[in-house]
């Protein structure tokens, strides 16, 4: 199917309002093939020019469009997410999980996108993963009753490094994820580290490290990985570190709110929440980049942004432009895929995005505090590219 949306003529949509590359636009032209929505290039102008399509008479988008809202860590086979109709995510990023079962609940999802009644509320989530977790022989997570056979893979050694990655790649895997848990077992040394970072890098493949324990998150920083998989929590990191690390462009994914589930209202933060937020507002002050992700399967199982997650991100100093942007997935998948997250095209919309709803193209709502932003980003509703046609006028 992406083979034959590539070789014919896109289909032309046009959007009133659009969120590309962080930034708003105003009367967008996006190209829809079978399994991909993005705003349209030059290319895709002259193909559909070349086949006697008139761009100026593209159907309108009855909605305000952004890239897929995506959760950027889960792990699917502790969730629903592949089983029922999705919420408020359009994507999810599995960080771990036997490949065998997660290439098959990919599948699954991407099957009952296509399949779903075009008319329904949802059309589902589309799915990419990490595949297996790569760690030294016996690290984090082998031990845990938790993770099924086959989700793990020891790598002892740098010669062994490229095959580890190069196996998760053939599977489809968009990432790569390394454990460094000091804490619960034995981890890669530097140099094992370094070769796994460099097999990925080869294979045009981020790495995403789960850090825990003292000196963790320096040795991923240092070795090159592109995102930590959580906001570290088990130590207070230097401002001199979180400097070098937002200007090496190391992504945190935050995952703050999970060291508060089932905690009581009223507790306070508990330590560990304390350390992470902590860690993430001295970052995000230094120029750092976050993105959105909540360790869905860790005590959390639904298809729906978490608002207590996205209330966190804004106690972290996230202005609403800065929110928008943690939601796409950046710098770990591509921002534009299978599907979009539409917004009512209104004026309540409009100024929950913007000073006053009046967006100006080119313009983020840098202005507006994050917290406003939150309860009309609870009312995304993501759409196929098989099923746009619903929300033409």
């Amino acid at each position: 199917m992406a083979e034959d949306a590539e070789n014919s003529s896109p289909r032309l949509v046009r959007a009133d309002l659009a969120r590309v590359d962080g930034r708003w636009q105003r009367d967008m032209l996006f190209a829809v093939g079978a399994d991909r929505i993005h705003p349209a290039s030059e290319a895709d102008l002259a193909r559909a020019e070349a086949d006697g399509t008139d761009p100026a008479a593209a159907p309108r988008l009855r909605a305000t469009v952004l890239p897929p809202i995506t959760d950027a860590h889960v792990h699917v086979g502790l969730t629903e997410l592949a089983d029922r109709a999705s919420g408020s995510l359009a994507r999810v990023l599995d960080l771990g999980w036997d490949p065998a079962r997660i290439v098959e609940r990919a599948a699954r999802a991407d099957d009952a996108a296509h399949a779903a009644d075009p008319a329904a509320e949802f059309a589902g989530t589309e799915i990419r993963f990490a595949g297996a977790f790569l760690t030294a022989p016996g690290g984090y997570p082998s031990t845990r009753g938790w993770a099924p056979p086959g989700s793990v893979v020891g790598v002892a050694a740098p010669v062994e490094a490229d095959a580890a990655v190069a196996a998760q790649v053939a599977l489809g895997a968009d990432v790569v994820k390394v454990t460094l848990n000091a804490d619960a077992g034995p981890v890669p040394d530097d140099a094992t580290l370094e070769a796994i970072v460099a097999a990925a890098r080869r294979r045009r493949r981020p790495v995403v490290a789960h850090v825990e324990g003292v000196g963790q998150a320096e040795r991923a920083g240092r070795a090159g990985v592109s995102a930590l998989a959580h906001a570290p929590w088990t130590e207070r990191l230097d401002d001199a570190l979180l400097a070098w690390m937002a200007g090496a462009g190391l992504r945190w994914v935050a995952t703050l709110d999970i060291h508060e589930r089932g905690r009581g209202h009223g507790a306070g933060l508990s330590t560990a929440a304390s350390t992470a937020l902590d860690n993430t507002r001295r970052f995000v002050a230094v120029g750092g980049t976050v993105v959105y992700g909540t360790d869905a399967g860790n005590d959390l199982d639904h298809g729906e942004l978490e608002p207590r997650e996205l209330g966190l991100l804004a106690s972290a100093g996230l202005d609403a432009s800065a929110l928008l942007d943690a939601l796409d997935g950046r710098g770990l998948l591509a921002p534009w895929g299978a599907t979009v997250s539409l917004l009512p095209d209104d004026a309540t919309t409009r100024a929950a995005l913007g000073a006053g709803g009046d967006v100006g193209a080119g313009a983020g709502p840098s202005s507006a505090p994050a917290a406003d932003l939150i309860p009309t980003l609870l009312g995304a509703q993501p759409v196929h590219a098989a099923h746009l046609e619903e929300h033409l006028s």
